[in-house]
């Protein structure tokens, strides 16, 4: 019986891929960091290690700037 839906982390990659045009590359070259599914655009959990970087930088930069 096939799967009605996605994993969760699937699905963020799934998105992750539609919003850089279905190109693998593009995710991985991604530069929105303030994108709340950012840390899981691999199609996998981050390490630890990311999860602090990115909590570092939030707490140095409250608001990242946003276009130009």
């Amino acid at each position: 019986m096939a799967k009605l839906y996605d994993t969760p982390v699937k699905a963020i990659r799934k998105k992750c891929l539609d919003c850089s045009y279905w190109q693998p590359k593009e995710v991985r070259l991604c530069t929105v960091i303030d994108c709340p599914i950012y840390p899981y655009r691999f199609g996998h959990r981050p390490d630890e290690e990311t999860l602090d970087t990115l909590k570092e930088f939030y707490s140095e930069n409250p608001e990242p700037t946003k276009g130009f």
